[in-house]
């Protein structure tokens, strides 16, 4: 059930479908489940500001059940700020990155919730 919600001043023609691909690649990687069950979401062409400035920033929130942790998260924001600074030219210093862990019976899925999918 990962999922990566951008929010980005980046304009929209640079949030391609093949680079939401790669995204979804990268971040499926980093947080060692199925792309099958990760979702990613970049909301381009945002009013924002970041540090007093409208030059390309970002929003980021990466929710998942457990992969989550002191040291999971400097590997996580490790791939992901690469991957926009490379791609959505967005410097590491011009986006923030919140981790949300969230408890199985919070996420719902086909009807139900992970904690009985899971049986957890």
């Amino acid at each position: 059930m990962p999922s990566l919600e951008i929010a980005t001043n980046v304009p929209k023609d640079k949030v391609t479908p093949t680079l939401l691909l790669e995204l979804s690649k990268v971040f499926s990687a980093t947080v060692s489940k199925s792309e099958q069950y990760c979702c990613v979401r970049v909301v381009p062409d945002q009013l924002m500001t970041f540090g007093g400035s409208t030059e390309p920033c970002a929003l980021a929130v990466l929710h998942c059940i457990g992969e989550l942790g002191v040291e999971e998260n400097k590997a996580h924001a490790a791939k992901i700020y690469e991957f926009m600074e490379k791609n959505l030219g967005i410097p590491s210093d011009r986006m923030y990155l919140t981790f949300v862990d969230l408890p199985t019976s919070l996420v719902g899925y086909q009807g139900t919730t992970f904690h009985e999918i899971l049986g957890r």
